[in-house]
């Protein structure tokens, strides 16, 4: 009998990973309209290489099942938030100008994949709840489309912050959702502990 092997969830570092990363994000941007079409196949931009910046890929049998990425401002830092290009009013409006905050960005799950895609996300979202608790952020912002409003209300409990706006390089208007982290992260973690990461994990997405 052949084990279930669980999806492992690990920083990119490789350029094998990097390659799987940017075909997935391009796959699923022009399956959805968002993008159109180019000759490499692949998606990045210039937060990507951010030192504040940090992308993850979910993993099973060593294929990519799932990426997100995560950002981080802080007073301390010089480095921009993506959704600062958009909301970057809206952000201090909500959590003033010197708030500690984390942006999940480009969060992505490979339809082929055999995996459920309630828990690939979940997995996912580790990375981001960690990153809030290490860095006592203020709060958790992430930019969606109209359509996954409802999803990250319920699910993460997160308010809408914004309008609509156009978002660089997409088709697709953006709405920003946030959580107060400070506030209520302590709270989502014990509606789902899933979210909390081991120690071997927070290892892992250090590394």
């Amino acid at each position: 009998m052949t084990l279930r092997q669980e999806p492992v969830l690990r920083r990119v570092r490789s350029a094998p990973d990097w390659r799987a990363v940017r075909e997935l994000r391009f796959r699923t941007l022009h399956a959805a309209g968002e993008i159109p079409p180019a000759a490499l196949r692949a998606f990045g931009d210039a937060f990507d290489a951010s030192a504040s910046t940090a992308t993850y890929v979910l993993a099973a049998r060593d294929r990519v099942i799932g990426t997100t990425r995560g950002s981080l401002t802080a007073p301390r830092l010089r480095a921009a938030l993506p959704s600062q290009r958009v909301f970057l009013r809206e952000l201090h409006a909500a959590f003033g100008e010197d708030a500690v905050l984390v942006e999940a960005s480009l969060t992505f799950l490979d339809g082929d994949a055999r995996a459920d895609p309630q828990d690939a996300l979940l997995r996912l979202f580790k990375v981001h709840a960690w990153r809030c608790a290490a860095e006592n952020a203020d709060a958790l912002v992430v930019a969606v489309r109209d359509t996954r409003i409802g999803f990250y209300r319920r699910r993460f409990d997160m308010e809408i912050l914004s309008g609509p706006e156009r978002w660089p390089g997409m088709s697709t208007p953006r709405v920003l959702m946030g959580l107060p982290w400070r506030e209520h992260g302590a709270n989502l973690l014990r509606r789902l502990p899933v979210l909390a990461a081991s120690a071997e994990e927070e290892n892992a997405f250090e590394r």
